[in-house]
């Protein structure tokens, strides 16, 4: 039922930035982000049974807690930059949303090193050198 909810605050959102965008352009992005924050306000609201869901699957496999760890921060870090890229884009700043999105990509190849560095042990002790 919450799908309804969201889909009806994104129509009149629309609406609302349609009939704002000839004459007052900055109360259309002010709309936009407000019905963005909230959406994504939902989503949070929707998504944290899915995660304690795959933290009981994580705690059941005994896999280290920095794996979920990172696991969570990445799909954080895609969530924020994506939802930033959106409203940058939206408002004509596509220089900046362009420059978020990199931004984006290497904070999840930063997070990522632990990861490879672990894979790398993995592969050193399978082939014993």
């Amino acid at each position: 039922m919450k799908i309804v909810t969201v889909a009806v605050i994104c129509i009149f959102a629309t609406v609302l930035c349609k009939l704002f965008s000839k004459d007052n352009k900055e109360y259309a992005l002010y709309i936009k982000i407000a019905a963005a924050v909230g959406i994504m306000s939902s989503a949070i609201i929707l998504i944290s049974p899915v995660a304690e869901m795959v933290n009981d699957i994580f705690a059941r496999s005994g896999a280290d807690d920095t794996y979920i760890n990172i696991l969570f921060k990445a799909l954080g870090i895609c969530y924020i930059t994506q939802f930033a890229f959106d409203i940058c884009k939206d408002s004509g700043e596509n220089a900046l949303a362009t420059q978020l999105e990199t931004v984006g990509k290497i904070s999840l190849i930063i997070l990522a090193l632990p990861l490879f560095e672990s894979l790398m042990d993995v592969v050193v002790t399978l082939y014993g050198m």
